[in-house]
């Protein structure tokens, strides 16, 4: 079956889920409502999902431990002490 959402054309605008009968002829069966996400979500709940799974293969890949660099680690710098501000006196 198919879906579609439909705008009834008045102010403020309201929004129908129509479904389409074998004839042909769009009949609604959800609606007016005023939140378009509300008739995204119902006609979302009405079409059936084609959800197909993918069987999930693994890949394996052999790690040589003979050419692996060793992980360096930065060392951080000591912290400087900063010179102590001498004030100007006046002579």
């Amino acid at each position: 079956m198919k879906y579609i959402i439909s705008e009834t054309g008045q102010f403020p605008p309201q929004y129908k889920v129509l479904q389409e009968n074998k004839n042909g002829i769009w009949t609604p069966i959800f609606g007016p409502d005023p939140d378009l996400e509300d008739a995204q979500r119902k006609v979302a709940e009405l079409q059936p999902s084609k959800k197909v799974e993918e069987p999930i293969v693994e890949i394996k890949v052999e790690k040589s431990k003979k050419n692996k660099p060793k992980e360096v680690v930065a060392k951080k710098a000591p912290a400087k002490k900063g010179k102590s501000k001498k004030t100007a006196t006046k002579k």
